[in-house]
């Protein structure tokens, strides 16, 4: 049978003296946020993968749905996931991105080198790192 413990007071004032009174909290919070922080690169290589097949399919007139689909994802990543301090810097290239990916299939060779250039930004910029330890 499992025995309760009954900590007196001076436990308690230890405890809480030392930080450890609430650590399970604290710990929760840790992990919760790197969960977060998993689920966030997760959508981002999902939606950054079709934005890579889109620049590297040469002849393939991609779906509105998808053009507008990639366009709120790098919308929606300039807007509420890049730190204020890096929008200035970083603003013409979601704007770049954005109309290459509405101009295609007719962009030129030298452009889609850009584009993956500006992706590799992207994955700069948000510290995130391709499993495959390769460039893109």
């Amino acid at each position: 049978m499992n025995e309760l413990k009954i900590s007196d007071n001076k436990e308690r004032a230890s405890q809480e003296a030392n930080g450890t009174a609430i650590r399970g909290l604290l710990d929760r919070h840790f992990n919760e946020e790197r969960l977060l922080g998993q689920l966030f690169k997760g959508y981002f290589n999902n939606k950054m993968t079709v934005l890579i097949f889109l620049i590297q399919v040469k002849q393939h007139k991609p779906e509105a749905r998808v053009v507008n689909g990639v366009c709120c994802f790098l919308d929606d990543l300039y807007h509420h996931m890049l730190m204020d301090s890096k929008q200035k810097q970083y603003r013409r290239v979601f704007f770049w991105l954005k109309r290459f990916v509405q101009k295609l299939p007719n962009v030129k060779a030298s452009q889609r080198g850009s584009a993956l250039d500006f992706v590799q930004d992207l994955y700069d910029v948000f510290d995130i790192h391709p499993q495959s330890g390769g460039c893109i």
